[in-house]
Order: C-alpha cells, then sequence, then structure tokens
C-alpha cells in the first residue's frame, strides 16, 4: 500500500494504478513526489502515468532535491500523460527540453537553481498551458518574451524573473498574477493591458510607491513584504477592488481607502499605519482584520461599522485586551470568520 501523508506520498518504493486512482478518490488532489533519482524506475511511472490518465490534474507528480545530482528529464518520456508537473527546488537538471514535449501538459511548476538557460521557455508548448510557476535561478535571467504565446494562461507566478515582462499584457485570459522579488527598476503599467485579471499579488521586491499600477478589471490586491512601500496612492485607478491585503509593510503610515470600494481589507505587521482616511466611507465592508498596526484599535473595536460588516478581527500586544474586543464584536454579531485568500 502507498503511503499519503498530507495528500502526498513521497518516493514510494512500489505504485499500481489501482492504488493511485483510489488514493485519489478517498483524498482529493494527490502529490506524488520523488526527491531523489533511483526512487523512480519505469515500472512506478508507467502506472503513475497510467493514474494521470485517469484523474487527469487531480494529481501532480513533482521531482525535487536530487541534491548532489542533476535530475535527468529524461525520465519525464514515461509520463506523456502528466497534466500538472512541478520540477523545482532542484540545483541543476539535464535534458530539460524534454518537458515541452509532454503532449498534455496543462500546468508546469519550475525552478532549478543553476540552470542558465535564458531561452527556456521558447522549449516550452506555452499555448497549452492554464498555469505557470517561474521560481528564481541564480541569474533571475529566464526570457519572458514568449509568455506572448499563452494564448489560454490563466495563472502565473514570476520570481525574480522580468526580462520581457511587458509580453504578459498580452495574455488574453490571465486572471490570477503574482510578481515576487520583483525589481523596482521595471514598472506596473503592463497590468493594465490584462483584460480579465482578477487577482495581483505583489511579494518581496522592492518600491516606494505603486502609482503606475491600474486596472480596469482587478478585484483582489495582496501586497506582502514589499520593501520601501510608502503609499498605494488613490484606489480609484482600481474600480473592481473588492479585497486589499497588506502585510509587512513597515513603511505605510496612511492608507487612504477614499477611492475604494471594499468588502475585505486586512492590514497585518504594518506598525506604523496609524492612518486610515475613507474608512468611514466603505459601506460595502464585510469582513476587516487589523493586527500589528498604529491604528486606534480601540477606536476601532467601538466604531459603528457598517450593516454588511459581519467579520472584525483586531489583535494588539495584549491577550487581555484581544480577548475583550473578541467578546464585544461577537456581541455585535461581528466575530464570523473570515474568507481565505488565495
Amino acid at each position: 500500500m502507498i503511503e499519503v501523508d498530507g495528500n502526498r506520498v513521497t518516493d514510494p518504493t512500489v505504485l499500481s494504478t489501482a492504488e493511485i486512482v483510489e488514493a485519489v478518490e478517498k483524498h482529493g488532489r494527490m502529490v506524488v513526489q520523488f526527491s531523489k533519482s533511483g526512487t523512480y524506475p519505469p515500472t512506478n511511472l508507467h502506472a503513475l502515468n497510467d493514474a494521470c490518465g485517469l484523474v487527469g490534474e487531480r494529481i501532480q507528480v513533482r521531482f525535487y532535491g536530487h541534491y548532489g545530482a542533476a535530475f535527468d528529464a529524461g525520465a519525464l518520456r514515461d509520463l506523456p500523460e502528466v497534466r500538472d508537473l512541478a520540477v523545482d527546488c532542484l540545483a541543476d537538471i539535464i535534458n530539460e527540453n524534454e518537458i515541452g514535449q509532454l503532449p498534455n501538459l496543462q500546468t508546469l511548476h519550475f525552478g532549478v537553481f543553476d540552470m542558465n538557460r535564458p531561452d527556456f521557455l521558447t522549449t516550452i508548448e506555452l499555448g497549452r498551458l492554464k498555469r505557470l510557476s517561474l521560481s528564481e535561478n541564480r541569474k533571475r535571467n529566464i526570457d519572458l518574451s514568449p509568455l506572448a504565446a499563452a494564448g489560454l494562461l490563466e495563472e502565473l507566478f514570476v520570481h525574480g524573473h522580468s526580462k520581457g515582462i511587458q509580453s504578459i499584457a498580452k495574455i488574453p485570459d490571465l486572471k490570477r498574477l503574482t510578481l515576487s522579488a520583483y525589481a523596482k527598476s521595471h514598472p506596473l503599467d503592463f497590468v493594465a493591458s490584462l483584460p480579465s485579471l482578477k487577482n495581483l499579488t505583489l511579494i518581496l521586491g522592492g518600491r516606494e510607491d505603486i502609482d503606475d499600477l491600474s486596472s480596469a478589471s482587478l478585484e483582489m490586491l495582496q501586497i506582502i513584504r514589499v520593501r520601501g512601500l510608502g503609499t498605494l496612492g488613490d484606489l480609484s485607478r482600481l474600480p473592481e477592488l473588492s479585497a486589499l491585503r497588506v502585510e509587512d509593510q513597515l513603511q505605510l503610515g496612511c492608507l487612504d481607502l477614499g477611492g475604494a470600494n471594499l468588502e475585505r481589507l486586512w492590514l497585518f505587521n504594518c506598525k506604523t499605519l496609524a492612518e486610515l482616511p475613507g474608512l468611514a466611507s466603505q459601506h460595502r465592508l464585510k469582513e476587516f482584520r487589523a493586527s500589528g498596526v498604529g491604528l486606534d484599535l480601540n477606536g476601532l473595536r467601538d466604531r459603528d461599522w457598517p450593516s454588511a460588516t459581519r467579520s472584525v478581527h483586531l489583535f494588539s500586544n495584549s491577550r487581555r485586551w484581544n480577548d475583550d474586543a473578541h467578546a464585544s464584536l461577537a456581541a455585535r454579531g461581528l466575530s464570523a470568520k473570515g474568507e481565505l485568500w488565495p
């Protein structure tokens, strides 16, 4: 029997198609992963391949680790049915062109630190992908220009790479974009050209403002640990924005909500944030959370929240205050559990 730990099967000794399919039906989406060469003989890969053909994207096949050795992507020739593939957390790789030969691939997570192939994306059939994740390599030099041909791409994560990033503006169905460690010298103006974008996350990297960011379609914006960010500017340039999450922004002293029309607002570890002008005009606000901020928490606890509000969670450095605030808000029907952020 295969051993399942948290919806993952790691370095299985023996695989059978029936057991894999049964595990998927029992646990939901599964990850079958291999950390070193020698753990995926052809017999195991053939069984896994047949399971992929039966349950599709409910199985992710992952190759990671391989410490002290390069991952030989030639093994992928035994997995033509794989839809969701992760080749990540690797130091090196050989025969990487085999990834682009997979005829049914729809999701790819890729991260090989010592690989130096700026043209890597030209080896992938980008026109078939729905989801793509590119982690950093040592030189952060993957050319993103080929992404202009990714006509079906709906979700994109890019860590550290920026060459040719303007090509992202040509992806018509992109709905979710995460830019990690995106250099402040590179603009965000291309986002305005994405007609279907609903969710944008900026994490790590640094910039003083995001004034060049605008979008007619964006509904959710998450800004996490972006160094030096002192303002979000006028949020009216994001007219459809309904959910805003701001975390670990130590330079942000004021967040002007006057141009926004939010349903969800989460503020975490923004120690200098002391002003929220425009909060009184957020009549659609359903959920508010603040922790590790410089705001007047007593005032927030006691204010008259809109009739739409169902969830208010406030956290100070005092456990006693937190417990009292929770009880006070709960008595007013404001203690509902908040939604999860994707």
